[in-house]
């Protein structure tokens, strides 16, 4: 009953420590800080410090391969996009030594390329965005007559690894003219080959979140957005829990299935509000930000992938409360920040202040702080202050750096 998990920064590996310490299974936070946010939860058994594997990812395998060595976990699980490619590439230096419950290198990769994710959707009649993979300056005008304007230019990963380092696919793009199109796919393929120009679709968007074993179907959940950081689309800083979607369901499982995928997933799609189809944009293969909620909500992603790992199988779960919240406050408190330094007139800005205030709702509960594990709240809150300060210092110059 142990089980490794890496890095510890993140809000999904909290959530990942908290649920498995509760059902009694020990936990070992992996993280280059030694009092990460899951690190410092009274549900960790052991922290140890790691090298970054953004930034040194051989010695970062190395260093995992070396604490599972020791005999001590029986399940690694990565918490983020990095971590999961770095381990699923080095998966034979795992073989025989701990259950690693994600698919193989190549299927991740498959899942995580969004111009091969669209192609193979495409084949299972999942509908998708009419996408163009730009390689040269020559598609651009060829992506104009088939996506139409305006369009969007994305990277086709979220994350590249360049010199053995890796860093973000950058910034999605929106291209009104043919110039701004031109001007964006230079600056995305500065980062990354091959991006991709999509046709931009008007909605809200929409995520089914799963567990997988072997491309069967073990479990779903989905929640709605209630306000994002930042407010234009981003991560959720307040949600709540709502029924499954049966079609969006449908796809998730069809396109999980194609992959024969194992383990976690969230599929996202955006509801075109033009034709009223509902488009899938692309699958995180690893734990969700506001994975607090699902545990919540009654689906305990984190032990019942556990238990798939040890036992091979679990019982099916898809029912669970509907109506359940969630809040990240500090998350919350930038969206407000965000807000009030929008461009637009003082009233206009101070509206978002009182739907901050309002309460949430009743029964909603605070994603990190937690009456009983205090800890990472007050980490969270600690490194939240330091940023502000260093922030607050930026602005205003040189003379305040001094003082």
């Amino acid at each position: 009953m142990s089980a490794l998990v890496t890095p510890g920064s993140l809000r999904s590996a909290l959530a990942v420590t908290r649920s498995l310490g509760r059902q009694g299974v020990e936990v070992t936070v992996a993280d280059e800080d030694g009092r990460s946010l899951a690190g410092v939860s009274r549900y960790c058994r052991a922290s140890v410090r790691v090298p970054s594997a953004a930034r040194s990812g051989e010695a970062f395998v190395s260093a995992i391969r070396q604490e599972v060595g020791r005999g001590k976990h029986s399940v690694v699980i990565p918490a983020d996009d990095v971590t999961l490619s770095l381990i699923a590439q080095a998966r034979s230096q795992f073989e025989g030594l701990v259950v690693l419950p994600f698919p193989d290198f190549e299927t991740v990769q498959t899942a995580h390329d969004k111009g091969a994710l669209m192609t193979l959707a495409a084949e299972k009649g999942i509908p998708v965005p009419k996408t163009v993979v730009v390689r040269g300056p020559a598609d651009i005008e060829g992506a104009i007559r088939a996506v139409g304007l305006p369009a969007v230019v994305k990277a086709r990963v979220s994350r590249v690894r360049v010199g053995g380092q890796w860093r973000a696919g950058g910034a999605v793009h929106y291209a009104r003219t043919a110039a701004e199109l031109d001007a964006a796919v230079r600056a995305a393929q500065e980062i990354a080959p091959g991006p991709l120009v999509q046709e931009h679709i008007s909605g809200d968007g929409r995520g089914i979140f799963v567990l997988m074993n072997r491309g069967r179907l073990r479990a779903a959940f989905a929640h709605r957005r209630l306000r994002e950081k930042p407010p234009s689309g981003g991560v959720s800083v307040l949600s709540e829990s709502v029924g499954l979607d049966p079609q969006l369901l449908d796809h998730a499982e069809r396109i999980l299935e194609a992959l024969k995928w194992h383990g976690v997933a969230m599929v996202e799609f955006k509801h075109d509000s033009r034709d009223g189809v509902t488009k899938l944009l692309e699958i995180n293969g690893r734990f969700w930000g506001s994975l607090q909620l699902a545990v919540d909500s009654g689906v305990d992603f984190p032990y019942l992938l556990y238990r798939l790992a040890v036992d091979g199988d679990i019982d099916p779960v898809f029912t669970y409360r509907v109506g359940v919240r969630l809040r990240w406050w500090l998350g919350d408190l930038d969206w407000l920040l965000i807000r009030l330094r929008e461009r637009g007139s003082l009233a206009r800005r101070l509206k978002a202040l009182p739907e901050f205030l309002r309460p949430a709702g009743r029964g909603t509960r605070a994603e990190v702080f937690r009456p009983d594990d205090p800890a990472p709240a007050i980490r969270e809150l600690s490194l939240y202050s330091r940023a502000l300060l260093r922030d607050a210092v930026a602005r205003l110059g040189r003379p305040a750096s001094r003082a």
